[in-house]
Formats: structure tokens, sequence, C-alpha cells
């Protein structure tokens, strides 16, 4: 997939171009009202005369949006073939166009009820893939780079973090096994206690009560800081390198 830079409003299209930046920032933000809409759906307070009005309100639009983005693409397509019979053919068999089309007709067909899980798993779907071919997918190959690049360096300080917990819960286990037999009755069930200290969330839910104990969590959650420290510093060393590539990838081609 390339990038038009000449026209950042650019529809993007079925033969390998991506939205514009402009259409791109426009379509995120309609993906975000989309996933504003589906957790509203849940909410009691909008079950009432005026919040399905406003709810479906939103959701029509939505809809009109996505159609109006599948003909925009099916139509630059098209122009990318000269507006042939068989580039249109190509541009409606291609396989994300024929994602994309059958998922308007779900859509617009309204056959499932817009707060099924088939229609929220559709559009969940629809805004991931919407998502991916924009100008986001960048984002998207720098996360990738990240994970792929050197993943046993990038992720040491989480194994390692991983061991720590469940060293901890061990020890909190036999320490406070006695003293609090619902939170730390077994391996288990201290794993809960474990994991928000050594990632440092610490929720203060459960807590224990023995001095020892207080020590360890102590001690396991300094050592949960350095852990996370270390991979944000190596997940920003990855960053960099792939900056670092991309502008030598840039160079080289002016």
């Amino acid at each position: 997939m390339v990038y038009r830079q000449s026209d950042l409003w650019y529809f993007g299209d079925y033969s390998g171009n991506l939205p514009g930046n402009n259409y791109s920032l426009v379509l995120n933000t309609v993906i975000v009202l989309l996933l504003a809409q589906i957790a509203l759906s849940t909410e009691p307070l909008f079950d009432t005369v005026k919040g399905r009005v406003f709810l479906n309100s939103t959701l029509n639009f939505i809809e009109v949006f996505f159609i109006a983005d599948y003909i925009g693409k099916l139509a630059n397509t098209w122009a990318h073939y000269e507006y042939s019979f068989k580039g249109f053919i190509k541009g409606f068999l291609s396989k994300y166009g024929l994602v994309d089309i059958l998922i308007v007709l779900v859509l617009v067909t309204e056959y499932f009820p817009n707060d099924s899980f088939v229609v929220i798993g559709i559009y969940i779907f629809k805004s991931l893939l919407s998502i991916y071919f924009s100008s986001f997918q960048r984002v998207l190959k720098r996360i990738y780079f990240i994970l792929t690049d050197s993943p046993a360096y990038t992720f040491f300080p989480l194994a390692l973090l991983s061991i720590v917990t469940y060293l901890m819960a061990f020890f909190i286990y036999l320490i406070e096994k006695n003293n609090d037999v619902e939170h730390f009755g077994s391996i288990v069930r201290a794993f809960w206690f474990s994991i928000v200290t050594m990632t440092t969330i610490g929720y203060g839910d459960i807590t224990p009560t023995t001095s020892l104990g207080k020590v360890i969590a102590i001690s396991f959650g300094i050592i949960g800081i350095v852990c996370v420290a270390l991979l944000t510093a190596n997940i920003i060393e990855s960053n960099n390198k792939f900056n670092e590539l991309e502008s030598t990838s840039g160079t080289s081609e002016d």
C-alpha cells in the first residue's frame, strides 16, 4: 500500500492507495464516534425516547458515512483503471471491496438489531479495517517493528517481571495465608495482589497484614518499578531505531 500525498482528502481505493491525511483524520473521528455510540447504547441513562433518537441518529450518520466511504473507494479504483468495465469489476471483486460491500449490506438491511452482537461485531471489524487502511498504518508498522525487531531484548524486562511476579505471589502466600485466606489462601489468589503491586498499579483493595508481608510487598514493588522502566527504555530504543531506518530509507529514495 502507498500514500497519496498530493490529495489530503483522497478517499483511498482498492488498488493500493491509502486515504489522504485529512480524510484519515475524519475517518478516525467517525470510528471514535462509533465506539462511543456502542458504549452509550449500553448505558441505562440513554434508554429514553430522546436517548434512543440520539443514538439511532448517530448510528444512521455512521452508516451513511461507511456507505459513502465504500462508494468513494470503488469510484477511485474505477478511475485508476480509466473507468473501464474490467477496472470496475476488479475493484468490486477485490477482497477488501467484497468485505466492505458485505459489511454495508448487513448494516443497511437491518436484518439484525443494532444492538446485536453481530452488528456491533461488524462495526468493530469495519473500524479496525478502516484504521488499518489509513495513515494510521504507519503507526501499526512502527508497533510491528518494535514487537518483532528484537523481541528477546525488547521484552526481556517483561519476562523478568513475569517471573518475579510469580515469586512475589509465592512469598506472599507463605507469609499471609493464615491471616487472609480469602485473598492469600493460595498462590493463585495471591496473584492479584502480586500483579497490581509489580506493575505499580497498586489499587489498595488488598494489603498484607504482617510486617514481613509489607516488607516483601515494598521490596518487590521496587523491583517492579525497575522492570517497567527497563521495558519502557527498550521500547523507546526500538522506536528510535525505527525512526533512523525510516529516515535512511527516505533519504535513499530521494
